[in-house]
């Protein structure tokens, strides 16, 4: 059996290796603008949010409203999110830091670089920066 050269293995290990993509600037998570008329509660600002946190609306939008324990509506054209119900912004912006820990946040490498896949029944959070994959309760 012949002997395979250090430089080369090195170099193929490296070339199995997750590409990292490191954003320069640091992650802000935007605040919550919600509106609430009359016995409705509006997040201006919602499409910002999902766009922010590479995730689908749908997706933010279901846990949102499991949490708070409401009915509630969203309207792609305008980027809104309507509950039904009253919420205050500073409840909304502490569910929205729940989420993001638990769906957004790489638990490895804490990197913001993260995808959300869904395999079979289980929903995987993969880490674009270290390349762990993680798996997180459904909503």
């Amino acid at each position: 059996m012949e002997t395979l050269d250090y430089n080369y293995l090195l170099n193929r290990a490296f070339a199995m290796l997750p590409r990292k993509t490191s954003r320069a600037q640091r992650f802000v998570l935007p605040k919550v603008n919600a509106v609430i008329i009359g016995s409705y509660t509006t997040i201006r600002n919602f499409k910002d949010i999902y766009d922010t946190l590479r995730r689908s609306p749908k997706h933010l939008s279901r846990f949102l409203l499991r949490k708070i324990g409401v009915a509630g509506s969203i309207d792609e054209s305008s980027g809104t999110l309507t509950l039904h119900g009253k919420v205050s912004a500073p409840t909304l912006n502490r569910l929205l830091e729940i989420y993001v820990k638990k769906y957004v946040v790489c638990p490895t490498c804490g990197s913001w670089d993260t995808v959300l896949e869904r395999k079979g029944r289980v929903w995987i959070l993969r880490c674009e920066a270290c390349g762990a994959e993680t798996s997180v309760e459904p909503v």
